[in-house]
């Protein structure tokens, strides 16, 4: 086992960020911050955030005498409260505070990476050192190394701030180190979305099949896209076509049968539909970033008409982030739709318009921020 020297020893005695949020007032302002009470002296932020169950967090404050958790929304905040009604330890309540709606690109980062406060560096070569370990946590008010094995080559490190915490995942990147984010077994999930919906083997994929006729194909392509008329479309994670079938992922074995009921009677008896089981399942951070409204669809400002030559140059700039559907690329009302044919291509996409890109968009797309289709809600 690694004995920690003085430099990581120094690095373990947490500093206390300033408890301040700032809010935008051209935002509506969301109270997605839970404040706890009746802390113990000396209390350990990150234990206190796994007793009470309060992960996915965006970021968490602690101060001498209460700690402040800000979620992602305030559905998981009320969410969290209500489950530590009967908390003996702690008080619970929804702080004063304000926040801005996360933004596109935070929700995209959830989906992209499956981004959470806990950060693992597995394989961990010789010439990574303690030092380059503690310089780059060093950069990150309240980072901490929760475990570091240099002979089993496992360094374990844990954040406050989300953003932060993949902040450091891109330098371990750099420094040449394998990092994973880590899921924690303390969550709190939407509420479309259980425990038993992680268990292995549940019945999360539809597959329609008798796809011969391209017409019929084409028109269940475009079902898939279409969020009116086919509700649990926008769950669909991805969407993968063989020869004369389509295979579609769901989260839950719920939504996939609920997309049985609202497809079938649209297919008029012209290609069948079936569930099947899938051995593991979405990834946590999708499930997350889909609760939030991350979504396959994508939608840009566009005051443009889309002729086919354009059409094509665009296709081929979207297609370096994932598969799509180029004939389903629309124009309306001053917005580009564009249709992914799964969640990671999409949100692929939106991280790296907002974070830039190793080669140039096409001119329209220079200044653009996109964001998932429909979801208004997002800053």
């Amino acid at each position: 086992m690694f004995r920690a020297g003085p430099a990581l020893r120094r690095l373990q005695i947490s500093r206390i960020p300033s408890a301040s949020y700032a809010t935008t007032t051209e935002l509506p302002s969301l109270h997605r911050t839970v404040r706890v009470d009746n802390l113990p002296e000396g209390y350990n932020a990150n234990s206190i955030v796994d007793t009470i169950k309060a992960n996915p967090a965006e970021k968490i404050v602690p101060s001498k005498d209460h700690l402040l958790v800000r979620f992602f929304d305030e559905g998981t905040a009320k969410r969290c409260v209500e489950a530590n009604k009967k908390q003996k330890d702690f008080s619970l309540r929804i702080d004063d505070s304000t926040s801005p709606p996360v933004t596109p690109d935070t929700v995209a980062m959830l989906a992209k990476y499956s981004a959470t406060r806990s950060i693992e560096l597995c394989d961990v070569p010789e010439s990574f050192t303690e030092y380059q370990f503690v310089e780059i946590l060093s950069k990150y008010d309240g980072a901490l190394c929760t475990h570091f094995d240099r002979s089993g080559g496992l360094i374990e490190a844990q954040f406050l701030d989300i953003h932060q915490a993949y902040r450091a995942h891109v330098d371990f990147v750099k420094a040449g180190v394998r990092p994973t984010f880590v899921d924690n077994e303390s969550s709190i999930y939407p509420e479309w979305y259980s425990k038993q919906d992680t268990q292995p083997n549940l019945k999360r994929l539809v597959k329609i099949s008798g796809l011969d006729n391209p017409q019929i194909r084409r028109l269940c392509i475009g079902w898939t896209n279409n969020y009116d008329k086919v509700p649990s479309a926008p769950y669909i994670v991805s969407r993968i076509g063989g020869k004369n079938e389509l295979l579609l992922f769901f989260p839950t074995s719920s939504l996939a049968r609920k997309f049985v009921r609202e497809f079938e009677p649209l297919t008029k008896g012209r290609c069948q539909l079936s569930l099947e089981a899938t051995e593991r399942p979405i990834a946590r951070g999708v499930v997350t970033a889909l609760g939030l409204g991350a979504r396959r669809l994508v939608s840009l400002p566009f005051p443009e008409d889309l002729p086919d030559v354009k059409r094509k140059q665009l296709a081929s700039f979207f297609f370096r982030f994932g598969r799509l559907d180029s004939r389903n690329l629309i124009v309306s009302e001053g917005q580009l739709t564009v249709p992914f044919a799964n969640i990671i291509g999409a949100t692929s996409f939106v991280h790296g318009m907002y974070h830039g890109l190793r080669d140039r968009p096409p001119a329209e797309l220079q200044e653009v921020r996109p964001t998932f289709f429909g979801a208004h809600h997002l800053a």
